[in-house]
């Protein structure tokens, strides 16, 4: 499948910060981002490509054909794309993904092989939000250990996909950092006892990348080449490149197949989707879920977006059947803002004795 990725490459350290309040002397950690910092940022380019001005908290002047392209704070509008990843250079641009959390490791005299989960069919099944489960586990009682990294290189990725040997790897070249910040009152004077510290990234030949196959979105943002991401709107070039890749396509129509979150998915059922089917093929097992909280800034209205609680990237949904759909899961809200993105893989039942 041929997609395009859009790079975008900060001149400096970024911010994206939890979604709560904090007090004097909070630590305040940044978290890995989600679509909203990504599209306010390229609407934001837009208005400036077609000469609109920005008011602080104030909805920008345009017209009802430029409000249907940047949409608002519950639509994406015409822009689709699906992220934010890691990218990084090192002579070839390396692109991570959040590694399926049905991985692990088995170490045997020094020999590291990294392993998918099978799943044990049980009698009694597991319950987990009102579904009931078999069980991926890891069939090695010696040896085997939580896989180290939350990352997986695309090249890895088409191995695993392809069922061959594969490997994890996450990016060598995200930096964290912490920062010193004070509070300020409204006459810019320093607020008593209003000293926090935070965290930031900062990349070393690299940032973010998303993903796109859609031509409007293209056209639209043809001529674009930064935006101000994160916060205190910090600038990040802005490129553009092809790529190929089969990850977003079923292995084998004749096999059970496995999806992988890329992106957080808002299911009806928290986890999952209530049905416990993911378009009618039925849900096995599940591995990794855990819920995010996610939200944003909704300009338009000057105040914060709703806290969603998604399903994490990462979390692995074994089906009983094949997939003949695409890469996005159609239960999950918030399809236009990228969630609900998958990647593919297969699975098998285990075959020896527990």
């Amino acid at each position: 499948m041929k997609m395009t990725a859009v790079y975008f490459e900060p001149e400096d350290w970024l911010v994206f910060r939890e979604i709560r309040r904090f007090n004097p002397s909070d630590r305040v950690e940044s978290i890995f981002p989600s679509p909203f910092p990504f599209y306010g940022a390229l609407r934001s380019a837009l208005l400036r490509k077609w000469g609109v001005k920005l008011k602080y908290a104030k909805s920008p002047e345009i017209s009802d054909e430029q409000r249907e392209i940047l949409g608002n704070a519950n639509n994406a509008g015409k822009l689709r794309l699906f992220g934010p990843f890691i990218f990084e250079r090192d002579g070839n641009v390396r692109h991570y993904f959040p590694a399926p959390k049905n991985i692990y490791k088995v170490t045997d005299h020094c020999k590291k092989e990294y392993k998918e989960m099978p799943v044990l069919m049980l009698d009694k099944k597991v319950e987990a939000d009102e579904l009931k489960l078999d069980l991926a586990w890891k069939p090695e009682y010696n040896g085997a250990s939580e896989a180290e990294s939350a990352f997986i290189e695309l090249n890895e990725f088409e191995r695993l996909h392809r069922g061959e040997s594969f490997t994890l790897d996450g990016p060598r070249g995200l930096r964290t950092e912490n920062q010193i910040g004070v509070g300020l009152e409204k006459d810019k004077h320093v607020k008593e006892g209003m000293i926090y510290s935070i965290t930031r990234y900062r990349f070393v030949d690299g940032g973010f990348f998303m993903l796109t196959d859609d031509e409007e979105t293209l056209k639209l943002l043809e001529g674009i080449d930064g935006v101000f991401l994160g916060g205190k709107q910090r600038w990040a070039n802005v490129k553009f490149c092809e790529m190929e890749t089969h990850i977003f396509e079923p292995v084998d129509l004749n096999r059970p197949v496995a999806v992988s979150l890329l992106t957080p998915a808002l299911f009806d059922g928290g986890i999952a989707p209530k049905s416990g089917q993911i378009s009618n093929k039925q849900i096995v097992a599940i591995v990794g879920a855990k819920k995010v909280a996610i939200s944003g800034w909704d300009l338009e209205n000057n105040t914060n977006k709703p806290i969603y609680h998604a399903a994490a990237p990462g979390s692995v949904y074994y089906l009983n059947g094949s997939l003949d759909t695409g890469a996005t899961l159609q239960e999950s809200d918030l399809t236009d803002f990228g969630f609900g993105k998958v990647a593919f893989m297969s699975w098998e039942y285990f075959k020896g004795e527990v």
